[in-house]
């Protein structure tokens, strides 16, 4: 059984570092160690992510797979949060959730576990996808109601590049680090790198 932790993070090299922080400290207090860390800028309401597919593709059997909260896994709507289920059923993988207690048992229980608890794991887990989802369909709706304000009073001046992140990854380029080590060290996304690239490119 290995562990593999999950952890989407936001562009801000901090965010990134705090979570794996946070995943850590959790297994030393379990008495347990992570095989390996799976770090990426994605959307949560996302199905096809490129780091979370490769942690479903390294998982064997019974492997943990580790997340802080349940949407860093999920802000997907049901049809697509089903679909993502299946496919980590198919793989055999056990969800754990940092601040869902019911989920840690399997951390030291070799065997299946009762078929109520299983149950209950599972109903808790949609649960949580579906209040995820709906926190974001809330935090989004929030958000463009803000824009259209904003606009409507001439004071929308567009979304700001993250200034700091891309002096960032143009340091790490010009220091010949590739792009996959450039995203695990910052948590940003490859489509932010190739902008940052083509900047530098061009001057």
């Amino acid at each position: 059984m290995f562990i593999r932790a999950y952890l989407r993070a936001s562009t801000a090299e901090q965010d990134a570092k705090r979570a794996k922080e946070e995943l850590s400290q959790f297994a030393a207090k379990k008495g347990v160690q992570i095989a390996s860390y799976y770090i990426e800028s994605q959307s949560g309401s996302t199905l096809e992510r490129a780091e979370l597919a490769r942690l479903i593709d390294d998982s064997h059997q019974n492997d943990i797979l580790l997340i802080e909260k349940v949407d860093r896994l999920s802000r997907l709507p049901y049809e697509q949060w089903k679909l993502l289920k299946q496919r980590l059923v198919e793989a055999g993988l056990h969800i754990v959730v940092v601040d869902q207690p019911m989920t840690h048992s399997v951390l030291h229980d070799n065997s299946d576990g009762s078929m109520i608890s299983k149950v209950l794991t599972e109903f808790m887990i949609d649960l949580a996808a579906a209040m995820a989802r709906d926190d974001y369909e809330t935090r989004r709706k929030r958000q463009s109601q803000g824009i259209e304000k904003a606009k409507a009073l001439g004071k929308y001046q567009g979304r700001k590049p993250d200034e700091q992140l891309r002096s960032n990854i143009s340091l790490l380029l010009g220091e010949g680090k590739s792009w996959s080590q450039i995203q695990g060290l910052l948590g940003c996304s490859r489509s932010t790198i190739a902008k940052v690239r083509k900047k530098v490119v061009n001057w």
